[in-house]
């Protein structure tokens, strides 16, 4: 009975467990194969958000101070929103920490054109006691493929020997310009 009494008196106050820097979650059905690159300054904790038109969430993830944050996101014209705050405020995805969350007022695209899966990179800076993205770029990862051969030569049991080449389309995402 009074381990039951300290479990409840404990219950309320703890905190969820602060997560390491990658994905939260995600909501979208779509495939996440585009990259989303954030860097943030390391006093504090951030938590990312990308949600479509309607504002329903469709990827997240969390960025420990310091770190860099690479997530590979599904496609469409998303919204950025960034909560931040000190690692014991982390209340868990739908309280973040406790505190307003800024909103980049306009989507970031997030598209494939051909080979070339079109994506960002984003700087976030201290301004005052918020925070301001500082710097926005594309990032671009270009689908390759190439062939790889093998020769292979294989022997019946009668001693007959063939001989052929096997070949296999092997693709390989690179980092372009």
């Amino acid at each position: 009975m009074i381990r039951l009494l300290i479990l409840l008196m404990v219950l309320p106050v703890a905190a969820a467990a602060r997560p390491v820097t990658g994905l939260l979650e995600k909501a979208s059905p779509l495939p996440a194969t585009i990259p989303l690159q954030v860097r943030a300054p390391a006093d504090m904790d951030h938590a990312i958000i990308l949600t479509d038109d309607q504002g329903t969430p469709v990827i997240s993830g969390y960025l420990r101070g310091g770190a860099v944050l690479r997530l590979l996101v599904p496609p469409g014209d998303h919204r950025l929103t960034v909560a931040s705050g000190p690692a014991q405020d982390w209340q868990g995805l739908p309280d973040l920490f406790g505190a307003p969350a800024i909103v980049l007022p306009q989507p970031l695209p997030f598209f494939i054109d051909g080979t070339r899966r079109e994506g960002q990179a984003i700087t976030l800076s201290k301004k005052g006691d918020g925070l301001r993205i500082t710097d926005r770029q594309n990032r671009v990862i270009c689908q390759n493929a190439g062939w790889d051969s093998t020769r292979v030569v294989k022997t019946l049991p009668s001693g007959t020997q063939f001989r052929y080449v096997e070949r296999r389309l092997d693709p390989r995402s690179i980092p372009c310009d």
